[in-house]
């Protein structure tokens, strides 16, 4: 029978695990995709993609984050250490995403579909270079909760 501290391991994985995975996969197929899309064609691309994967990444990030503040309250020494880091890049990632990523999301969102932005290929590069770099902090949060999981077997 599993203990707590293995039901908290076991969600903290999956759930920054399906986090991850999704952010990598903006990574690697949308954003070489939109980077070379007219931007009227990015712009309803864009929006589409928005429209699903914008509420599931916080949900995601929260239960990975509660589960894993979870597993490093009970744990000792080295699993504590990488979960509580784990738990901070996560959150260091929300909180960049709130204010960076949500306001450019917000202004292809709140227009009917088709229609651009004033500065819409502005927003295409901050958001790509966004994106790129919260990739790079979300797969170090997976590994060092991963890495908190094997050091405390």
């Amino acid at each position: 029978m599993m203990t707590l501290l293995q039901w908290g391991a076991w969600l903290m994985l999956m759930a920054c695990g399906l986090w991850a995975g999704v952010i990598l996969t903006f990574q690697v197929e949308r954003i070489n995709l939109w980077a070379r899309m007219p931007i009227e064609q990015f712009a309803v691309d864009f929006r589409r993609s928005l429209f699903r994967v914008d509420p599931l990444q916080p949900i995601l990030a929260a239960l990975a984050s509660i589960a894993g503040g979870y597993f490093a309250w009970f744990s000792p020494g080295t699993p504590r250490l990488l979960a509580w880091v784990g738990v901070a890049l996560m959150v260091l990632v929300v909180v960049a995403s709130i204010v960076i990523a949500e306001p450019i999301n917000s202004r292809f969102r709140d227009l009917p579909e088709g229609q651009l932005p004033d500065a819409a290929e502005r927003y295409r590069i901050v958001w790509r270079r966004f994106h790129t770099a919260r990739t790079i902090f979300t797969l170090a949060a997976f590994a060092c909760c991963a890495g908190a999981v094997v050091a405390s077997a």
